[in-house]
């Protein structure tokens, strides 16, 4: 009993040393510091963790005598096709084969995910995710209230965003990355960036917890305190996407998840409901549109454009991986004047640039399989798409967890 104890202790220390590394990954303050090895040295030690969680189920599986038929065939054939995109992309348009190592991640991550389904905590990496979220949410409130209150920075650094700049903040837990703008029709709202580099990235992780804690964990009839905390922190952020988002999932809830009423009913509340959710998404947008090229509203529909433009010259396997100058030719011209944003924003659109709908595939055919096993987890799948759409997360590894976690759920369970 002791020595079970303590090797679910083992697993959950590293599950929780995986998923703060996957966190500092995403675009943190700490990985992107300039004139450091710490963008390495994260990358590194989120690799030795994952192969440890990797080994320890493999272990598990062996002790346990875990039939592990369905994940064994699901990274075999997933290699295969993975490994021959990349070959026949890399004949096509050569790049360093580290801007495809991501791909590879549910070659691992979907045995781990299945055999903490055996186990009966499959969703014990997400969870902890979204308690190390939760608890950054609460770091960065307070602090957020600080620099609200004006109260002097503490610390600065310098990171490699863009141009070398430096940043500052409070006491290297929680920093003020891009200032303050108007949102909602509400100016000088000093926008709440936590540990990141910027705003939308925080975001998309706040986001992602949220549709863990209304999606995974047990259903209530309102939002658990740690719901209602990553929303008033998504709205800090000041993140159309993320209010958007919020909306979504709010509304989501309320149709989809009720127990009580019936799929009629349920049907009828979400065609009355749709229209007034449509009409807030637009307010929304309508208060953050802009009609100056260079805005960010301006540059991120430039973005789709540009995605567009450039996948419409090779469709099916894209102009190659990494081959950001396709993109640059098909952006507005005033973008690529130094000094202006040729910065890309959308991680859907580059995909289908790069890759085509061949690399498109990888992303969309999980949503297409869960929508036949498990409509909850499609719809959580749903929205972590449109976040796809508008947040470029292709290099972000919590994306490639949640991707492998998708695939697992087709491998067992149906609902």
């Amino acid at each position: 009993m002791n020595k079970k104890i303590k090797q679910w202790s083992i697993n959950s220390f590293l599950q929780y040393i995986f998923v703060f590394l996957t966190i500092l990954q995403c675009n943190s303050v700490f990985f992107r510091q300039s004139e450091t090895n710490h963008e390495k040295i994260v990358t590194l030690m989120w690799i030795a963790s994952m192969l440890s969680l990797f080994v320890l189920a493999a272990v598990q599986s062996v002790k346990g005598k875990y039939n592990v038929w369905k994940p064994m065939k699901f990274v075999t054939i997933w290699g295969v096709v993975v490994v021959s995109f990349i070959a026949i992309s890399y004949l096509r348009y050569p790049f360093s084969l580290t801007f495809v190592a991501t791909l590879l991640i549910p070659v691992i991550m979907v045995p781990v995910f299945f055999v903490d389904f055996k186990n009966g905590s499959m969703e014990a990496i997400l969870i902890k995710f979204k308690k190390l979220t939760v608890l950054l949410a609460i770091v960065s409130l307070f602090f957020w209230i600080f620099a609200i209150m004006g109260v002097h920075p503490t610390s600065s650094v310098v990171i490699n965003w863009g141009n070398p700049r430096a940043i500052y903040g409070y006491y290297n837990v929680h920093y003020i990355a891009q200032g303050s703008i108007t949102f909602l029709g509400i100016p000088g709202i000093i926008r709440n960036t936590g540990i990141f580099v910027e705003a939308p990235m925080y975001s998309y992780i706040l986001c992602m917890a949220l549709l863990v804690s209304i999606f995974l964990e047990p259903q209530r009839k309102g939002y658990s305190k740690s719901s209602l905390l990553l929303m008033i922190t998504i709205l800090t952020t000041t993140s159309s996407t993320g209010t958007i988002i919020l909306v979504i999932i709010v509304f989501g809830k309320a149709i989809f998840l009720s127990p009580r009423l019936s799929n009629p009913l349920k049907s009828l509340i979400a065609i009355c409901i749709l229209p007034i959710v449509i009409m807030i998404i637009m307010s929304i947008v309508e208060k953050k549109m802009d009609t100056r090229w260079n805005s960010s509203t301006g540059i991120r529909l430039n973005d789709f454009v540009a995605g567009y433009n450039a996948w419409k010259r090779h469709m099916i396997m894209g102009n190659g991986i990494n081959n950001y100058g396709v993109l640059i030719e098909n952006m507005d011209y005033r973008r690529t004047f130094i000094g202006n944003n040729s910065g890309f924003s959308t991680g859907f659109m580059e995909t289908l640039a790069y890759g085509g709908l061949a690399a498109a595939s990888y992303y969309i055919a999980p949503l297409i399989a869960l929508a036949f096993r498990n409509r909850k987890i499609f719809l959580m799948g749903a929205v972590t798409f449109v976040l796809f759409m508008f947040t470029l997360v292709n290099n972000v590894y919590l994306f490639y967890v949640f991707i492998s976690y998708f695939w697992t759920v087709c491998l067992i369970d149906k609902k």
